[in-house]
């Protein structure tokens, strides 16, 4: 089975691949700023934001950038 969808995977040009993971990526993305909507059922857009982007870069971003870009994105709610 691994082997078709390779081969199917390769049948496909660059710019539908590129289509693919980005939707894939949207969906990913949108499924789990659901879970934090649930999970956080007062907060405001930009507090999920800051809170989704905590959880994917806190292992990638120097700690106190992404602490600056957190804030900066919770700011939004004052503005």
């Amino acid at each position: 089975m691994a082997a078709l969808h390779r081969e199917l995977w390769m049948r496909r040009s660059p710019g539908e691949r590129l289509d693919f993971l980005l939707g894939a990526t949207e969906t990913f993305i949108g499924a789990r700023m659901g879970m934090l909507r649930k999970e956080h059922p007062d907060a405001s857009e930009a507090e999920l934001t800051a809170i989704w982007t905590e959880e994917r870069y806190r292992d990638s971003l120097d700690p106190e950038f992404l602490a600056r870009a957190c804030a900066a994105i919770r700011a939004r709610d004052d503005g």
